[in-house]
C-alpha cells in the first residue's frame, strides 16, 4: 500500500448527535433504514467525463478525488428526510444537546433551561422549529465525501449520463485491499422509508448515507464514504486499478493521451475500448 494512503471508515459517523441512550418512538410505524452491505463482485467501476487532468492524476499519481454531497447530481443524496418531532421529543432533544454543550451547568440552571425550552417549543410548535434542525444537519453533512462506483462496465445509461454520452471513460478497480473492503452497496428505498427522527440510531451510524431513492435503482451503485475532516482525496495501490475502458465515442486525441500515460505507469495499465455490438445490442470491449 502506498505511503500516506488513506482509507475510508467502515461506517461514517455523522457526529451530529451523541449515541442515543434510548430510541424515542415517533408514534407512527416506520421501517428501519437498511444496513449497508459489503459488495461481493470481483470488480468495481467508475464512469467519468473526459476530464484528462483528473485522469492523469489517477493514472500516474494513484490518487482519487471524492466529491462532497453538494457536488453530487442528486440534491437529496445523503440527506435523510427528518420526521417532525412531538413537543416532548423536541424538548428532550434540545435539552440534551444543551447539557451536552454545557456540562458545568448547576442542577438549578438545568431546571431553568428545561423550563425555557419547554415553553418555547410549546409556544412556537415543533413544526416551526423543525426547519432549523434540518438546516443544521444538512450543513454538517455537506462536507462528507462520496466515491460512487457500480458493478458493471456495460450499462449504457451510465455511459450516457456520467461519461459524456460515451465520450468519457470507465475505471475498473479490483474489489480488494484496505480501501475497497469498505465499499458498500446502496439500498434503493421509497422516500417514505427515508423519513427518520433526528434521534434515530441510523443518524449516528451513518447508514442513511448508503440509501437513495428508487428513481436511481438502475445504477446498481456501490459507494465509499469519507467522513468530514478527512480531506477530499485518497491514495490507492496502483495494482487496484486493473483496467481503463475508453468510451466508444472518445476522441482519438484523448485516447492517444490516455494510452501514453498508461504506458508510463508502473505497473502497466491495460487500456481497452468499448464498442456497441449490433448483434447482442450491448456494450462490448476490444483492445
Amino acid at each position: 500500500m502506498p505511503k500516506n494512503s488513506v482509507t475510508c471508515h467502515r461506517y461514517a459517523r455523522t457526529d451530529i448527535i451523541p449515541d442515543c441512550a434510548r430510541y424515542l418512538s415517533s408514534g407512527r410505524h416506520r421501517m428501519p433504514i437498511p444496513k449497508p452491505r459489503r459488495t461481493k463482485g470481483s470488480h468495481l467501476y467508475r464512469y467519468s467525463r473526459p476530464r484528462l487532468e483528473w485522469l492523469r492524476t489517477i493514472i500516474l499519481e494513484h490518487e482519487l478525488y471524492l466529491p462532497s454531497l453538494r457536488e453530487l447530481n442528486d440534491p437529496a443524496d445523503g440527506l435523510p428526510k427528518l420526521a417532525v418531532q412531538s413537543e416532548d421529543q423536541m424538548s428532550s432533544f434540545l435539552y440534551d444537546r444543551l447539557v451536552e454543550r454545557n456540562p458545568s451547568l448547576s442542577p438549578d440552571a438545568k431546571k431553568e433551561k428545561a423550563k425555557i425550552i419547554r415553553f418555547n417549543v410549546r409556544m412556537h410548535g415543533p413544526g416551526a422549529l423543525h426547519p432549523n434542525l434540518v438546516k443544521a444537519m444538512d450543513t454538517q453533512l455537506q462536507d462528507f465525501r462520496i466515491l460512487s462506483l457500480t458493478k458493471r462496465f456495460d450499462k449504457m445509461n451510465l455511459w450516457a449520463l456520467y461519461a459524456d454520452q460515451h465520450r468519457g471513460y470507465c475505471l475498473e478497480f479490483a474489489n480488494d485491499g484496505p480501501l475497497f473492503e469498505h465499499a458498500k452497496e446502496v439500498s434503493y428505498v421509497d422516500p417514505a422509508q427515508m423519513e427518520i427522527l433526528i434521534t434515530d440510531p441510523a443518524i449516528a451510524s451513518g447508514d442513511f448515507l448508503f440509501c437513495k431513492s428508487l428513481d436511481w435503482a438502475n445504477e446498481e451503485e456501490v459507494r465509499l464514504v469519507l467522513p468530514r475532516g478527512k480531506g477530499s482525496k485518497v491514495r490507492f495501490d496502483p495494482r487496484w486499478l486493473t483496467r481503463l475502458i475508453l468510451g466508444k465515442d472518445m476522441s482519438e486525441a484523448n485516447g492517444r493521451s490516455i494510452r501514453e500515460w498508461a504506458e508510463q505507469r508502473t505497473p502497466h495499465l491495460t487500456v481497452v475500448s468499448a464498442y456497441f455490438d449490433p448483434i447482442s445490442r450491448s456494450i462490448k470491449l476490444r483492445d
